[in-house]
């Protein structure tokens, strides 16, 4: 019962012009009963907390009789609760917490928003008086996963199977043979079909049976896509040609669904679209859509989130790195390269299609994972994302295309303008035993994808052939996860290619 239904109780048999209390002789035949109940069972009662819900009892009778004779019928429906020990209660919001969803634990929104803006300074700028004008914008959509849990996972390299490699085969060369060619480790063939030649390789591992790269591509599919690349008469009469006979071998645009059909096909367990993206590629009078598609592994309905690894800083590890004698030494650890899936389409026709590094996962354990709430792990990204881009100076060196490969804006930009394109929660692998590059664990962690346009100051580009790079310089690659963070507990996480991530321990920011 409500404890303030009997006062509502009252005001509103008041207001009405009704009886609003009981008469003074049948209050004190409902305190008689109480005397008589008291006598019955308080001295059965030996901790006190017998006699406290007799008691309530009592009063609950007692409250039941008043509201019956103001006749307020409703409120008398109301269920009695008893005091709850507390033991009993921390279980019954324990189960509530194990029982609730993911999206439920976590309560993201559909779609994140923000602005932050900052004057960014640091010891390494070479402009020490001028800040970096920092601007950060997000209208992105939040991704969770639609499932009851997420489980630690542990993960293997696998070799990609002889039947995937048969359905690609059989998929794409149409049953043309292949002109073969030996190198090394990788083994590269010719088709031509439909009048378009086709590149196909696979590389194998150092056993030679374990096939771990397969890809299928036209043999001139750069000069495809080629921006504002300059080509000769011959090469743009050549790649219209090209064009032409995507359309004769095409169906059109490819949809969503249909890549992922295709996808189904191919390559087995599960899989779900990343991103996908088109436009209109013309030479001369002929012009024809381009799809892309990057795949990205699902496993038991939680994606392991798909990261451009070129865009990441480098694994230090990885580097060759010399003695004071000049003494040259490799690399020390080739790292973790995530598995890769990716089709592309012109017209409707396979332009190019490549799996690399296949993973097969089992459960660490059974127990689902405590996740943060959203609001939490929002917080720890708008409070650290301006540290990253100070603090993070590998691979800042700009393009000079005014393009770049590279995660942040230099830490020389007189500009910085990020936008968040996707926010996601998924796997990502961390170490499972130190320096195994054959095995991992998955843990889960929200991934925040974005985009940056700066504006960089003049400098010389390597030996300086190259001339100066002035103006905008922008990162729009799909995948580049501008910050990761642990679900579990708020760490952030440094990704890294060549090389394993690395938890920085920034969840006392909070």
């Amino acid at each position: 019962m409500r404890p303030d239904a009997f006062g509502i109780c009252l005001l509103k048999q008041t207001a009405s012009g009704a009886q609003s209390v009981a008469s003074p002789s049948k209050i004190e035949g409902f305190r008689e009963l109480e005397a008589d109940l008291s006598a019955l069972f308080i001295p059965k009662g030996k901790d006190g907390k017998r006699m406290k819900k007799i008691k309530m009892f009592m009063g609950a009778v007692l409250c039941m009789n008043l509201l019956a004779v103001s006749g307020c019928d409703s409120v008398v429906q109301s269920a009695v609760v008893e005091e709850k020990d507390e033991t009993d209660q921390k279980k019954e919001e324990n189960k509530k917490t194990v029982q609730e969803t993911v999206a439920e634990q976590v309560e993201a929104p559909e779609t994140y928003r923000a602005i932050i803006q900052a004057d960014l300074r640091s010891a390494d700028r070479e402009d020490k008086e001028n800040p970096m004008k920092f601007t950060l914008t997000a209208d992105a959509p939040v991704k969770v996963p639609d499932v009851d849990a997420i489980c630690l996972k542990k993960v293997k390299r696998v070799a990609i199977s002889e039947e995937e490699q048969n359905k690609i085969k059989e998929t794409f060369d149409k049953g043309q043979p292949m002109q073969e060619e030996n190198d090394e480790n990788e083994q590269v063939g010719t088709y031509t079909v439909d009048g378009l030649t086709y590149r196909y390789s696979y590389v194998q591992s150092e056993q030679e049976s374990d096939v771990e790269e397969i890809g299928f591509q036209i043999a001139k599919f750069i000069f495809d896509d080629c921006g504002d690349m300059t080509l000769a008469l011959s090469e743009k009469k050549e790649r219209e040609e090209r064009f032409q006979n995507y359309i004769k071998a095409g169906s059109g645009k490819v949809s969503e669904k249909e890549a992922k059909e295709k996808v189904s096909g191919l390559v087995s367990g599960d899989w779900e679209l990343f991103e996908s993206s088109s436009k209109a590629l013309t030479e001369g009078n002929t012009t024809l859509e381009k799809d892309d598609f990057i795949f990205e592994r699902a496993l038991d309905g939680i994606p392991v989130n798909y990261v451009r690894e070129i865009s990441l800083p480098v694994n230090e590890q990885a580097l060759e790195w010399e003695n004071e004698d000049g003494t040259l030494h490799e690399g020390q650890s080739e790292g973790w390269e995530n598995e890769v899936l990716t089709m592309d389409f012109c017209s409707g026709t396979i332009q190019s299609f490549l799996h690399r590094n296949p993973i097969e996962a089992s459960n660490v354990s059974d127990e689902r994972l405590f996740l943060l709430p959203f609001d939490e792990v929002k917080d720890i990204f708008e409070k650290t994302i301006t540290l990253q881009v100070m603090t993070e100076d590998k691979n800042r060196l700009i393009s000079v295309d005014g393009g770049s490969h590279y995660r942040y804006p230099s830490i020389d930009a007189q500009s910085a303008e990020i936008t968040i394109t996707k926010v996601q929660l998924g796997y990502m692998c961390m170490p499972d035993s130190e320096g195994s590059d054959t095995e991992a664990v998955l843990i889960p962690v929200w991934d925040f994808y974005g985009t940056w346009t700066s504006k960089e100051p003049e400098y010389e580009y390597g030996n300086g052939e190259d001339g100066p790079v002035i103006g905008d310089v922008t990162m729009d690659d799909a995948g580049v996860p501008l910050l990761t963070i642990d679900a579990r507990d708020g760490s952030v996480v440094q990704r890294i290619q060549a090389g394993w991530a690395a938890s920085m321990g920034s969840k006392d920011i909070k």
